[in-house]
């Protein structure tokens, strides 16, 4: 691994991207299969149970899960939000709760091992403590990446399903084929003689319902971004920025146009262009390069070495300049290798004046860093210094999270006067968030819900930039800017917390690289969700995601 598993494929990501999509009905099943008999010594016979087949779960719609012994379907004792929480089955109350609604996520290379989110709470089903042990609870959990969370389907011929665990290799069950709800949910052994316990065997019922809703429709030549970032200027034009050097504006948030030479808004010159227009066909955010860059990339990875790229550009604005960080990984890498710089501007589209690095890190590499280089790169680094999110809190101070996979997600206190750190070179920026199987890319919205003032942590997690990506947006949040940040669940981001707020369902494949602006519909500021997702009616190719947020009761966002 270069610098971290999107540093890989962000830099190699083609436009269009050939996808193996499931797609039709549901639920699918890989072929025929069943149990069967075979002869036994004098002349009996020996009934083995039906194993199944494995088969695929559609992840456009939620469904129910109802065991086939007892009649009741599985849901969230007490429709508990809290982690940890047991699986249980319950009378189907309908639309008056959706705790028995499941959403199958698609993970693994064959795509046939599922996270298995409750629509209720977006937490994971999963085995406590990761059992392997007969009699082991299923419970619900956030999304921390353990393989107890990874299920299989196997298609019977009376058409219900066994759930298998990965992690244990134990099937899901209604413990002594109870037919209450006080009866616990759990995995066992199939039995290797006789018909099998109906209790492990779940009929799934597919409800109309889309597991999410879709984005906003866009058009135009400026919706195929990585890692959005949106603003509205005053006079109401929107500004996209993205991964690669993503320049684009639009008038109604619908159709989206890269800036050139020529249009009305953010044209460049054909200096500032330069090979970002006679190869992109887009003017570039920064453009030329800064002279400051100059040794990162050797040679400049883009436009056949003609430019050094820019990820993740994230802004705030203050006094009328706009303050764009940005990330550039340094290559060649043997590690993650990257700097975290600063421009700024007085109009959203630039020009764009240089003021240095922000933070940089020369973490995990095999290979020193340059000598007296102007990053003052440090083998003592921890963090990937990518994906910047700089923002202000409710006292005025100001702030930026970043980093990517590696140790987590940290954060910084920056100087107002310089848009700089305060404490420039620290090796000890704390950790507001970490995951083992991989989190990036975290950006803070400040809002006040129902009078409380919240700071809203949106990171994507898993591995992105396929068209079969496992990435999905997770969200937690705190009352003070530097934390703890804790899910819906009660857990705490530092230990894998986060609850789902959206995942992979039907065209919209591996949601993630987030942003959230303030946008005003109707005269009132509304949240808005910007990100990306690999669109499977087009080739997979990486497209611009847009979605209001709306607020539950006690002020957990969701998408709308």
């Amino acid at each position: 691994m270069l610098m971290s598993p999107r540093s890989i494929c962000s830099r190699t990501l083609l436009p269009a991207i050939a996808l193996a999509f499931v797609a039709g009905p549901l639920l699918t099943g890989c072929g025929g299969g069943g149990g069967g008999s075979t002869g036994g010594g004098g002349g009996g016979t020996i009934t083995t149970p039906d194993m199944g087949v494995q088969g695929s779960i559609s992840d456009a719609y939620g469904f129910t899960l109802t065991n086939a012994s007892s009649s009741l379907v599985l849901g969230i004792a007490n429709q508990s939000q809290v982690a940890g929480t047991a699986l249980a089955q319950e009378t189907s109350a309908g639309s008056a709760t959706t705790d028995d609604m499941w959403h199958a996520m698609p993970m693994g290379t064959n795509q046939m091992e599922y996270n298995v989110e409750n629509l209720l709470t977006h937490q994971v089903a999963g085995i406590a403590d990761a059992s392997t042990a007969t009699g082991a609870t299923a419970l619900q959990y956030a999304d921390n990446g353990t393989n107890d969370h990874l299920w299989e389907f196997f298609l019977l011929t009376d058409g219900n399903y066994l759930i298998k665990n990965v992690n244990s290799g134990y099937y899901l069950q209604v413990s002594g084929s109870g037919t209450t709800s006080s009866a616990v949910i759990d995995q066992d052994a199939r039995a290797t003689t006789g018909t099998g316990c109906t209790c492990q065997e779940w009929k799934l019922g597919v409800s109309t319902t889309p597991a999410y809703p879709a984005p906003r429709t866009v058009t135009g030549t400026g919706i195929y971004v990585h890692d959005p970032y949106m603003l509205r200027d005053a006079s109401g034009t929107y500004w996209l920025y993205g991964t690669h050097q993503t320049l684009a504006y639009s008038t109604d948030l619908t159709t989206f146009t890269y800036t050139t030479l020529t249009t009305p808004d953010g044209a460049c010159t054909a200096t500032q262009g330069g090979a970002w227009i006679t190869a992109d066909q887009h003017c570039p955010i920064i453009g030329p390069d800064f002279a400051s860059w100059s040794g990162l990339q050797t040679p400049p990875t883009e436009n056949n070495g003609a430019n050094i790229d820019v990820w993740a550009p994230s802004m705030l604005t203050y006094n009328g300049v706009y303050y764009l960080y940005y990330s550039i990984p340094y290559e060649p890498s043997t590690g993650a290798e990257a700097v975290i710089g600063l421009a700024t501007g007085t109009r959203p589209s630039g020009p764009w004046t240089d003021k240095g690095y922000v933070v940089s890190s020369w973490t995990a590499a095999t290979t020193p860093p340059p000598s007296n280089s102007s990053w003052n790169f440090n083998f003592a680094t921890t963090w990937n210094a990518i994906d910047p999110n700089p923002f202000i809190d409710a006292n005025g101070n100001w702030w930026m999270s970043f980093g990517s996979f590696q140790d987590g997600i940290h954060l910084m206190q920056l100087n107002p006067s310089t848009g700089l750190p305060i404490s420039p070179g620290s090796l000890t920026y704390p950790i507001i968030a970490a995951r083992g199987a991989g989190e990036e890319g975290s950006f803070i919205y400040p809002y006040i819900f129902n009078g409380t003032q919240y700071y809203y942590y949106f990171a994507p997690i898993n591995v992105c930039c396929s068209p079969t990506s496992p990435y999905r947006i997770i969200v937690g949040r705190s009352t003070s800017p530097q934390g703890p940040y804790v899910d819906r669940g009660g857990l705490d981001l530092t230990v894998g917390g986060g609850t789902i707020l959206l995942s992979t369902h039907s065209n919209i494949v591996g949601p993630g690289g987030q942003s959230v602006f303030t946008d005003t519909v109707s005269g009132v500021a509304t949240p808005t969700l910007v990100y990306h997702y690999y669109d499977a009616n087009n080739n997979g190719t990486p497209t611009l995601g847009i979605n209001r947020l709306g607020f539950t009761s006690d002020g957990w966002p969701y998408v709308e």
